[in-house]
């Protein structure tokens, strides 16, 4: 009978299929391989399988400076993540970084406290500290856990303070020093991490020329075109960051040049009459960056 879907195609074929697969991708660690004990010290134990994902990306993460671990929703990517960083760390005291949708902070941290020993949890509400007029809660916070509530309760700081910490030594190593070997976990709701500065459009007007009174790219002097039209200073109301790739650029007499390589325009900047903001995920980046072993999850 001839097959005629993919379906059909699965079924015929699914064993020669799986057996290919586990030929050219060996598996990192099997069923029925021995686990880590770390995680007989757990909390709440794993189930069989989630034991064999977290021993499979543990050594993963030995191997290479990443791990995905992607599943469907219900299948405790949660618990997972948080015991892989904790059985990587094999002891020794460390820091993780969780990127979570902000309506999983406090399921995050709760989860957390309940399952790894001796825990610290610490979520950044903000960059900075409090300004006047601010409400809510600002800078970074310990979530405690009470009478099944997580609270913000304990030490409270900045990611500005914690850099400074650092003046003479590590920041890590000061923080370990005054607050405890943890482990510490940090948590950060995932569009606050990426809450950058104000930006506005960088577009030039040109007061002379073939061009005159046109909206141009102030990098290559000629209009701003997308998809043969012409871009009008309107298309720049809306909130989009518009960029060109330049090949050529003008000259001041108007003659075009050919660029050895090409340039990326970005035709848009940081607008300083605004609030001036720095995103957190950046901050930690930029300045410390060796601090945390990251673990982002996608629910």
């Amino acid at each position: 009978m001839a097959i005629t879907t993919l379906e059909e195609y699965l079924r015929e074929f699914s064993v020669e299929i799986g057996d290919r697969i586990l030929t050219s991708f060996p598996a990192l660690h099997a069923p029925g391989d021995p686990v880590s004990p770390i995680l007989g010290k757990l909390l709440r134990k794993p189930f069989a399988a989630q034991e064999v994902a977290i021993a499979g990306a543990v050594a993963r993460l030995r191997e290479a400076n990443s791990v995905a671990c992607i599943a469907e929703m219900g299948t405790g990517k949660t618990l997972m993540a948080m015991s892989i960083a904790h059985v990587f760390a094999a002891g020794r005291p460390y820091a993780c970084l969780f990127v979570v949708p902000p309506q999983l902070l406090q399921k995050t941290a709760r989860e957390i406290l309940q399952t790894i020993p001796g825990a610290r949890v610490y979520v950044i509400d903000s960059l900075r500290s409090q300004r006047p007029g601010q409400a809510g809660p600002h800078g970074v916070n310990e979530f405690r856990l009470r009478n099944g509530r997580i609270i913000r309760d304990g030490v409270h700081t900045t990611l500005t303070e914690m850099r400074l910490r650092g003046k003479h030594k590590s920041a890590w190593d000061r923080w370990v020093a005054e607050h405890g070997p943890g482990p510490h976990y940090v948590i950060c709701g995932r569009d606050r991490a990426k809450l950058g500065a104000f930006w506005r459009p960088s577009f030039q007007v040109a007061r002379c020329g073939n061009h005159n009174g046109a909206i141009v790219n102030p990098d290559s002097g000629r209009p701003i075109v997308f998809d043969d039209e012409r871009l009008l200073r309107e298309d720049f109301d809306r909130q989009e960051r518009i960029a060109e790739t330049l090949e050529s650029i003008a000259l001041c007499g108007g003659e075009k040049t050919k660029l050895r390589r090409p340039l990326y325009s970005p035709l848009w900047q940081v607008d300083g009459s605004r609030i001036r903001r720095y995103a957190p995920i950046e901050f930690i980046g930029r300045y410390e960056p060796a601090t945390f072993c990251t673990t982002s999850l996608c629910v």
